[in-house]
């Protein structure tokens, strides 16, 4: 009787123990579902708490991000999500009344940030981004995205915006990892993708890096120049990824688990294991400079969707 009572009590701590929720907004697989992975694991073993990760895809990131907006504000539903939930989906989407991201979530804190690289397959031929472009302004080039809104489609159109002249035609496909496998197989010669994704395959030879769109080289591709660098001075397209929680949680919950995630971000492991995705830690960002950094975005994305008319699938 008295090992069944310890078993029964075992059996209820377990049950009642506080649980966290993390949602991601995309397919497992990605950079953001491996961030999120990394992150939740370090928080879970440093604090003991049981942290569920759960991927709820869709509408680029909407759905993941109605849910969390939905749940109890008690600090325990977490959203890990790309920063277009706040800086791109509000202009690109139809209004909401149900759902209004700056309303209805909140930034904890900024994970790290990561450049787009603009590449070509090698059988088109231009080998740096003055070959890419004179070769654009003479011919059609269909360059890919993983859709509507997506990271690709808006750096290059920013870019075309920028560089003027270009004759670029957008195909966009259903997601990051089907376009990329289209843009390695030639089929769509040229992509300004995020850098996780892009990155294996320039390493193979696959794909030729003509400039990365951070506000300085990365570590990943030191050989490779910026597009500010390139004859652009000003042009910089960062992938801000951000924990975001229900926007009536208490400052105080907020505040803690803020805590827990920084202690994380901080553990030179960690760390390492964020940069093999391609991203750079944001470890010295503070709240304050991570909502900044956000309407700085909003406002940049809103003028580009709205001088190109682009409008959500």
């Amino acid at each position: 009787m008295k090992t069944l009572a310890v078993v029964l009590v075992l059996l209820f701590s377990t049950a009642t123990k506080a649980q966290t929720q993390a949602i991601v907004p995309f397919p497992p697989g990605g950079g953001l579902d491996a961030l999120t992975r990394i992150m939740t694991q370090a928080v879970a073993e440093q604090t003991k708490e049981n942290i569920v990760v759960e991927n709820r895809a869709g509408a680029n990131g909407l759905i993941g991000a109605k849910a969390v907006a939905a749940a109890k504000p008690d600090g325990r539903t977490w959203l890990f999500a790309d920063a277009s939930t706040m800086t791109v989906n509000p202009t690109l989407y139809p209004k909401d009344p149900a759902f209004d991201a700056h309303r209805d979530l909140r930034a904890v804190m900024a994970l790290g940030f990561m450049p787009s690289v603009l590449t070509v397959h090698p059988g088109l031929g231009p080998k740096t981004l003055k070959e890419f472009l004179e070769f654009a302004r003479a011919q059609d080039v269909a360059y890919v995205s993983g859709g509507i809104g997506a990271t690709g489609h808006l750096s290059m159109e920013y870019f075309s915006g920028v560089a003027g002249g270009l004759k670029l035609r957008h195909i966009p496909y259903k997601g990051g990892a089907p376009a990329m496998t289209d843009h390695v197989g030639g089929q769509v010669p040229a992509g300004f993708g995020v850098l996780a994704g892009a990155l294996p395959h320039i390493r193979a030879g696959k794909l030729v890096a003509l400039a990365v769109s951070g506000r300085q080289r990365t570590l990943q591709l030191p050989n490779v120049p910026t597009v500010a660098e390139s004859g652009y001075p000003g042009f910089e397209v960062e992938v801000g990824y951000y924990v975001m929680m229900p926007a009536k949680t208490p400052d105080a919950a907020v505040r803690e688990a803020e805590s827990r995630l920084r202690r994380a971000l901080s553990e030179a492991d960690v760390q390492a294991r964020i940069r093999a995705l391609g991203i750079e830690p944001a470890a010295a960002m503070s709240s304050e400079q991570g909502a900044r950094w956000i309407a700085v975005e909003y406002d940049k994305w809103a003028k580009v969707i709205r001088e190109k008319n682009i409008k959500a699938e």
